[in-house]
């Protein structure tokens, strides 16, 4: 029977069922939080806007907040994904060595941290888009 769904799923062009991603909220903290490397992201972040923010739409996006592997320093990162666009920044390099055994930490339980991230730029007197969350960081003590 499970083949048998496979099969249908895939004909149909459906992605196969995964089980959902347990989230844990660490938002709340206002949009103060400046992620950094979004030069790299510049297309992932125009991605997201769709255009919106040059009409002067404020953009809200869903964010994960992830573990990773600095591929420079080979030091703990925080990698900022937003929903729909993959990687769009970073946390800054002192914010990661804070923070990224805390998300290590809930990764391995089995979650990953989410918040909020609200776009900047986009206009044409600053044509580069950044991100800033909606991070809150006292969040993180009490997730694990």
């Amino acid at each position: 029977m499970l083949t048998l769904l496979s099969w249908l799923r895939r004909s149909l062009g459906i992605s196969p069922a995964t089980d959902p991603v347990p989230l844990a909220n660490v938002g709340q903290g206002g949009f103060n939080f400046e992620v950094v490397g979004e030069q790299s992201y510049q297309n992932h972040l125009q991605k997201v806007s769709a255009g919106r923010v040059e009409r002067g739409e404020r953009i809200i996006v869903g964010c994960r907040l992830r573990y990773a592997i600095n591929s420079h320093t080979h030091g703990p990162a925080v990698r900022v994904d937003a929903n729909g666009a993959g990687t769009v920044g970073h946390f800054p390099a002192e914010q990661a060595a804070l923070y990224a055994s805390a998300f290590q930490e809930l990764e391995r339980g089995g979650h990953v941290a989410e918040c909020q991230g609200v776009l900047v730029g986009g206009q044409p007197d600053r044509p580069s888009f950044g991100i800033y969350l909606d991070f809150k960081p006292k969040l993180l003590g009490s997730l694990h």
